[in-house]
């Protein structure tokens, strides 16, 4: 699968906190083409059962290959979740209930990304063989180079230790403008187990399945780094995590996670791919500071000067988004 990720994973995963919301944001359903399905498209309010048999944990690799995933022994996502109060995410490095809309712009292969993630005002209900578990939805639209490229809403439920479970999503693909296929798309309980997208209190060498259907998705993350200072719209942000990230293609690339964002920065193969130009909503008044309106500035400097193909002006607003 050609994609986002030198590692073959498509999407970029954005969850941040930030004070704009988008106007007009509908449903994926909303959104859809001609050529998505009823069955591709799983209704937003209530998942359907399924027969699928319901194996758990997963623990064969799902890369291309069947190599490269880390001994079972190590993950930390073995223990079958339960849920009381699922749609209260308040996991500090995964706060989606406390998101309304955050943007993150970058570079793909060369090329200006752009993306806009949602929190829906309703929530769903997934249907995990037998047990009706209420999920909060994501709404996630991707542009590549000024064309849409992916609409797709997500599920997430906070199980009762803390920890953060993906319940599923709905994907469609776009070309040139028109829905042209919608891979990727999974439901939990119809067509394998959730997955942990974030543990309660991430240790160095954790390592967890944020997508582990195989034949579908898959997606291995090992915790590297933690307690690392990263520095936000307001200053200094403690108590950041990196993680390794391993795809179905068997490549790897590394992620920030932030209190109070969530994914902050992405890189692969060398290069920035997205970063998250958010401010907290508990931000302190007074306006944006000028180090996070230089921060827009480059980032939207970079977009322009990619559509312009000035790849020498590109290069030099993206070294100073880094600096």
């Amino acid at each position: 699968m050609s994609g986002f990720f030198a590692n073959g994973h498509r999407r970029l995963r954005v969850i941040g906190v930030a004070t704009l919301v988008l106007a007009g944001a509908g449903t994926i359903a909303a959104t859809a083409g001609p050529n998505a399905t009823d069955h591709q498209l799983t209704a937003i309010h209530r998942s359907q059962p399924s027969n699928a048999s319901d194996e758990w944990p997963i623990t064969e690799c799902g890369t291309f290959d069947g190599q490269g995933c880390t001994p079972t022994s190590e993950r930390v996502d073995l223990d079958r979740p339960t849920f009381s109060d699922p749609t209260k995410i308040d996991n500090p490095l995964f706060p989606v209930s406390t998101l309304d809309s955050v943007i993150q712009v970058g570079t793909v292969d060369g090329l200006p990304f752009r993306s806009e993630t949602t929190t829906l005002p309703d929530t769903g209900v997934v249907d995990w063989y037998g047990t009706e578990v209420p999920v909060v939805l994501s709404q996630y639209v991707a542009y590549l180079d000024g064309q849409i490229e992916e609409v797709a809403l997500d599920r997430y439920a906070q199980a009762d230790d803390g920890s953060v479970w993906y319940f599923g999503e709905d994907v469609i693909d776009y070309r040139q403008g028109s829905a042209f296929f919608t891979e990727g798309t999974w439901l939990a309980g119809r067509d394998g187990p959730p997955a942990m997208v974030m543990p309660a209190q991430p240790e160095l060498g954790d390592v967890f399945r944020v997508e582990n259907v195989i034949g579908i998705v898959f997606e291995e993350l090992t915790v590297i780094e933690k307690d690392k200072t990263v520095v936000g719209p307001n200053g200094p942000v403690p108590g950041a995590i990196v993680v390794d990230e391993l795809g179905v293609s068997g490549g790897h690339s590394k992620k920030t996670l932030a209190p109070g964002y969530g994914e902050f920065l992405t890189r692969g193969s060398g290069e920035l791919e997205a970063m998250a130009v958010a401010t907290p909503t508990n931000s302190l008044p007074g306006g944006s500071p000028v180090e996070i309106r230089k921060i827009l500035t480059a980032a939207w400097g970079t977009l322009e000067y990619s559509r312009a193909k000035d790849w020498q002006f590109a290069r030099a607003s993206v070294r100073r988004i880094q600096q």
